[in-house]
């Protein structure tokens, strides 16, 4: 084979070249070396070849494969998102969001079939094996999500013509039920601290008092916490562990996620006591690592010890869904809102949303119950009738002035 195109040759576009008796010629790069080969078909097909071909050199594996199957797309795509990864275009918790559902949801099913002959009752089937599975809707949907993705990716090659994901109906199309999320009263909480095992007590605590998002929460090093400035510094968040790599520190999603929440003193001290009778309280140990100094898991922590505490505490209700880590920050907010009046901007601030949009799109109802409640209590704050409690601002014969006024005014109205 040549190395370098013949000038017979007519590029039709990139790595495909037609040849003076119409057939086609399809390249690719690989360790610095340009591989050629004469195929058979169509432009269509000298496409999908191509991408066969690019499959086979990057598995080494020969000839390329006929057909490409989607389980080798979904390598090259994977490749191509971790180098936006890197290259910080994309965040990594994306990237692992990604590899879950092909590796646990899509390729068991879809990984052995024909990129180019994924039809639409393909993904209705696997729509509704993932259903079967009890998979929520909201995980169906992400499932898609990703599928979308690496099917756009082979269309993008020519590997594909159809999207079949475009075809569905609406109806087909997973539905995500809005989450109601749960948020504690002080009883409740008093309970939760109480019904949690020590390893998890100052664990629960800190979310409920901070508003930390779970991977925030596990991503904390001591070096984060200055107590002497009352605050705690948002600067990462904790990976999620694959067979790969593990549990790292890695940056937060937005640039909003970089940010100072304050510490409250009572937090502070719980906290200095930790850092006191742990052996891993170097500036760059994990603040709540494991008994041997390393990352904790989100499942152990969500099952050990927010579930069991739950269960001892009795705080399933009937009716709702279980407690989640997530519904400690609803809480925390719901208390910024309600207790201490702060306004969307503060609130979005201390919790790292990307946008006032976001929080306002989650917390409305409590901004509008807050405000109601501030308005209801100055009107009533100014009226004649809380005056009577005030007899010496106003004296009685006034307020009955102000009341008989008042009456002729209603009755010429």
């Amino acid at each position: 084979m040549k190395s370098t195109p013949n000038a017979r040759r007519v590029r039709v576009e990139r790595g495909i070249y037609v040849q003076p008796n119409g057939k086609y010629a399809i390249c690719a790069w690989h360790t610095g070396k340009l591989h050629f080969r004469t195929v058979q078909g169509d432009l269509a097909g000298a496409r999908q070849l191509r991408g066969a071909l690019i499959a086979s050199l990057r598995y080494g594996s020969g000839p390329p494969p006929h057909p490409l199957q989607l389980g080798m797309v979904a390598d090259l795509w994977l490749d191509r998102f971790e180098a936006k990864v890197t290259a910080g275009e994309r965040h990594l918790r994306t990237l692992e969001a990604h590899r879950y559902q092909l590796e646990y949801n899509l390729l068991p099913i879809l990984g052995q079939r024909e990129v180019a002959g994924v039809t639409v009752d393909d993904v209705v089937a696997l729509l509704s094996e993932l259903q079967q599975q009890g998979l929520s809707a909201k995980t169906a949907a992400a499932a898609l999500a990703t599928l979308h993705g690496v099917l756009h990716y082979a269309r993008r090659h020519g590997w594909a013509i159809v999207d079949p994901i475009a075809q569905l109906e609406r109806d087909e199309r997973p539905r995500p039920a809005r989450r109601r999320y749960r948020v504690l009263g002080r009883d409740e909480i008093e309970r939760l601290l109480d019904a949690a095992h020590p390893p998890y007590r100052l664990m629960i605590a800190t979310a409920l008092y901070t508003g930390l998002r779970i991977s925030e929460l596990l991503g904390l090093i001591w070096s984060d916490i200055d107590p002497s400035a009352d605050t705690i510094t948002v600067r990462a968040q904790l990976s999620r562990a694959h067979r790969h790599a593990p549990a790292r520190r890695v940056a937060p999603k937005t640039s909003a996620a970089y940010r100072e929440i304050p510490l409250i003193e009572q937090l502070g001290h719980l906290l200095l006591a930790h850092k006191r009778t742990t052996p891993f309280a170097a500036p760059t140990d994990w603040v709540f690592g494991t008994s041997r100094g390393t990352p904790q898991s989100q499942r152990n922590v969500g099952r050990r010890g927010l579930q069991r505490a739950v269960e001892r505490a009795q705080l399933d209700r009937e009716g709702w869904p279980s407690l989640r880590f997530h519904d400690l920050r609803h809480t925390f907010a719901s208390h910024l809102i309600l207790d201490h009046g702060l306004d969307v901007a503060q609130v979005s601030r201390i919790l790292g949303h990307a946008s006032t949009t976001i929080t306002l799109d989650v917390y409305t109802h409590l901004f509008e119950t807050a405000r109601h409640g501030r308005e209801l209590r100055a009107r009533l704050a100014a009226s004649p009738f809380a005056e009577l409690l005030n007899p010496r601002a106003v004296p009685p014969h006034q307020v009955v002035v102000l009341a008989t006024d008042r009456r002729h005014l209603r009755d010429a109205g």
